[in-house]
């Protein structure tokens, strides 16, 4: 073979395996220019949580930068004081609304911040349970029940394989060692539940480096209103008449007629469903390892009440006055229940200011302060517990567009937020 075909046929082998090479190439960049954008909710997280932070981390840091994206987390506790119910009465005996009540709840946040687009999502729940009530505390008639200090089930009737109580009501007061009845009236028992989502927006800093970031969102509310009265009596008092048949009957059920005891409770609880449309922002500032915060948020909708008042009445028959003393019967009557509902525009806010400080790379502290206003179309308790629904004042609206107010202070964690 001549040396001019054997360097034809090497420089055609070396054109095919260069065109291999390069047409492989490009398919591989093509296959990688067409890769789907980042799955939020596919990530591999590095679980650097933890990891220290220093001063010379931060200090060249530009706000922008400081300010985490993807996904984060807050927790905090409430330590919140609320209003009592609006006075609706003009004898006196009831104009202590500007009173605040100790109440406790919980916050919770989750979110996602865009990390190239600077928009996000955030959803919150919060809790809160404030309670007051204006009474007593007074012992029933068996003022303790023997057996039951000594560990053994109640009326176990032999079959009763776990040991429980067949009657739960003649035991001593769960967490006590001793039967007593609560009496009195409620003077601001008010439960609350809130849940939002947002759609948030991250602004360019500020020139000082502060950070606003504007949001638009629904929030529900639920807002549970109970109020009671409950009074105490014995068949020794003069008010409470023998409750069944003669003394001839009690004697056969071995049942001394004058150790007959009675609570009546007057109870009346309102549902307050709270529809609502909310606009805010969050301002943020960087200053070290500290961070300061605060947010706003108002609210208005619809709310829609049910009031749903009864009477019950519980009736206990023992044997004797002993501490220890028997129950013979335990009776207990309910009044057919009322419902009465109605409709309220309803608006209100939420304020809230922070310091946090940074410990590692994503985990900050921080405590606050927190006002919420639910401050317009609330109903709330008439505490006289006259008839809630016949009452001229309360029709004219006294009751029906009340408000709610609770402010106190909050602390927590956060996790990169």
């Amino acid at each position: 073979m001549s040396v001019r075909k054997l360097t034809a046929k090497l420089t055609m082998l070396l054109v095919l395996i260069t065109g291999d090479a390069l047409i492989g190439h490009s398919r591989v960049s093509a296959q990688t220019s067409l890769l789907p954008s980042a799955d939020p909710f596919a990530f591999e997280p590095d679980f650097q949580w933890f990891e220290p932070i220093y001063e010379a981390d931060i200090m060249d840091m530009k706000p922008k930068k400081r300010a985490h994206s993807g996904w984060f987390a807050t927790y905090d506790k409430l330590n919140l004081w609320g209003k009592r119910p609006d006075s609706v009465q003009d004898d006196g005996g009831f104009e202590d609304d500007y009173k605040l009540d100790e109440g406790s709840g919980d916050r919770y946040e989750v979110g996602y911040m865009h990390p190239d687009e600077d928009t996000g999502i955030l959803f919150s729940y919060m809790d809160l349970s404030v309670a007051a009530r204006d009474g007593s505390r007074v012992d029933r008639i068996n003022r303790l029940n023997e057996a039951d200090l000594d560990g053994e089930p109640l009326f176990a009737l032999g079959g009763n394989r776990f040991g429980l109580t067949v009657f739960p009501e003649d035991g001593n007061v769960f967490g006590f060692s001793r039967r007593f009845y609560d009496i009195g009236r409620s003077l601001n028992n008010f439960d609350m539940n809130s849940v939002e989502l947002n759609k948030t927006w991250r602004l360019e800093p500020y020139h000082y480096g502060g950070i606003l970031e504007p949001m638009v969102g629904v929030r529900y509310i639920d807002g549970d209103d109970r109020g009671f009265f409950r009074n105490y009596a014995r068949t020794r008092d003069v008010d409470l008449p023998l409750v069944v048949g003669l003394p001839p009957y009690f004697t056969d059920l071995g049942v001394d007629d004058e150790a007959i005891e009675r609570l009546t409770e007057d109870i009346s609880d309102i549902e307050n469903d709270i529809y609502t449309m909310q606009a805010g922002f969050r301002y943020f500032k960087f200053m070290n390892r500290f961070r300061y915060s605060a947010e706003f948020r108002t609210f208005a909708g619809l709310n829609l009440q049910c009031l749903k008042q009864y009477t019950r009445v519980t009736t206990t028959l023992y044997d004797g006055f002993d501490i220890g003393a028997e129950v013979q019967q335990n009776l207990t009557t309910t009044t057919p229940i009322e419902y009465t509902r109605n409709e309220e525009f309803f608006i209100g806010y939420d304020i809230r200011a922070e310091v946090g400080y940074q410990l590692t790379q994503m985990v900050h502290v921080r405590g606050g302060f927190q006002l919420i206003d639910l401050a317009l179309g609330l109903w709330r308790n008439d505490r006289s517990f006259g008839s809630q629904d016949q009452d001229e004042r309360i029709d004219d609206g006294d009751n029906r567009e009340q408000s709610f107010l609770a402010v106190g202070y909050t602390f927590g964690l956060e996790l990169n937020r």
